[in-house]
């Protein structure tokens, strides 16, 4: 089974400079077959339109939550940015009043400090955008690449 990261490979090209087809994807059926639908409403009549009915609300249940958690990773991340650039200046002006008004190698070991954190804080950002960060509580689909899936060797199976 292909992992996440083979997904994101480009597909190689054969000695004409054609591209190989993408292997199929596997499908995971949501729903039952049709035959398996009608089977149930012969059995109980108008079952099949509660099953049908059943995965409807299921799925407008499921875009509500996502877009619910979306709307609050985005205000949350919003929040953290202004929170840390807040943050950030109260440590730099604090820095500068105290070097100012007071002793000048504590202003300059605090603003040393400071800049340490942000240049961290940054680092920390950039790393996060490269592993394509997104929210931890989205579906497992969306967080799989922050487990990395052991591959099943040959010999064991």
């Amino acid at each position: 089974m292909p992992n996440d990261q083979d997904r994101h490979r480009p597909r190689e090209q054969d000695r004409r400079g054609t591209r190989t087809p993408a292997p199929p994807r596997k499908t995971i059926e949501v729903l039952p077959s049709p035959e398996v639908l009608e089977s149930y409403n012969y059995v109980v009549e108008g079952s099949a339109e509660k099953i049908i009915g059943m995965f409807e609300r299921e799925q407008k249940h499921r875009h509500e939550w996502e877009a619910r958690a979306l709307r609050v990773h985005m205000i949350s991340t919003l929040l953290g940015q202004v929170l840390g650039f807040l943050i950030a200046m109260a440590i730099f002006i604090s820095a500068c009043l105290i070097g100012i008004y007071g002793d000048k190698t504590l202003g300059a070991t605090i603003w040393v400090f400071g800049m340490s954190i942000v240049v961290m804080s940054a680092l920390v950002w950039a790393y996060a955008k490269t592993l394509g960060q997104r929210p931890l509580f989205g579906r497992p689909a969306m967080r799989t690449h922050f487990r990395p899936q052991k591959e099943k060797s040959e010999d064991a199976a």
